[in-house]
This record gives structure tokens, C-alpha cells and sequence, in this order.
């Protein structure tokens, strides 16, 4: 037979990949593990624009259900599921709703910040009016 599947070949073949990528056999830390984009990274300023960009989706989406629609072709595979999930509601359920508590207290503080930078802008407006009159008080006498 052409077509032959070599186990042994393919084996090898992932042994080397791993091997060449530095993968051994302990597991990574949590330091080591790249991600695609970086989601905690230090900022160099403050950007007013992503800040807005980033409370509008939490805003957004802060409330997560616990029933998800099982999708499927498979009849039996879909009524398994179901099975499961509602074995499962009364650990999945609590859960859920105090994720969506933390989540919605979460974002009423960041919304009070949000409200909170606004009022400091205002005050900065104000102090720079203030400071410019000031020097043309200075100057004037």
C-alpha cells in the first residue's frame, strides 16, 4: 500500500517540533506563556480615547448567562449536552450570578472614575483660566 499511515514517523516529527520550539516537559509558568496580544501590559499614558473605547464594552458586556444554546448535529450528542447542563445548573448557576455582581460592581467604579476624571478636567480648565489671569493681573501692575 502507497497511503500507508507512519505512526512512528509522525511521532517523531512532533517530538522534533516540540523540541526545536524549547518545550520540555515541565510545565510553563505563567511568565513564559506568550500571548497573541498583549492584554496586561504597561502603559506609557493615559489615552482618553481607549479608556472610553474599553468602558463602552464593559458596559456593554458585563452580564453573562449561564445557559448557552447547545448547537450540534448529532441528536444524541445534543441531548447529552443538555443532560449535562442541567445537572450541572445548580454549581453553574450561583457561580454565574456573582461573576455578573463583580462584574456590575466593577464597572459602577469604573464608571465613577470616568465620572471623577471628567470633574478633574473641568478643575484643570479652571485652574488654567485662573493661572492665566493671574499673570495678566502680574503683568497689569
Amino acid at each position: 500500500m502507497e497511503n500507508e499511515i507512519n505512526i512512528e514517523q509522525i511521532m517523531e516529527e512532533i517530538r522534533q517540533t516540540i523540541k526545536d520550539r524549547g518545550y520540555d516537559r515541565e510545565p510553563l509558568s505563567f511568565e513564559e506563556v506568550e500571548l497573541s496580544k498583549p492584554v496586561l501590559q504597561s502603559l506609557d499614558s493615559y489615552d482618553p480615547d481607549e479608556f472610553m473605547h474599553e468602558l463602552d464594552y464593559l458596559n456593554h458586556n458585563w452580564n453573562n448567562s449561564w445557559h448557552v444554546p447547545v448547537n450540534g448535529t448529532n441528536p444524541v450528542s445534543v441531548w447529552v449536552k443538555k443532560g449535562i447542563r442541567k445537572c450541572t445548573r445548580f454549581l453553574l448557576f450561583p457561580i454565574v450570578n456573582f461573576q455578573n455582581a463583580y462584574n456590575a460592581s466593577a464597572i459602577r467604579c469604573f464608571n465613577q472614575i470616568r465620572e471623577y476624571m471628567a470633574e478633574l478636567e473641568e478643575y484643570k480648565k479652571k485652574i488654567e483660566m485662573l493661572e492665566k489671569e493671574l499673570e495678566e493681573m502680574k503683568t497689569r501692575t
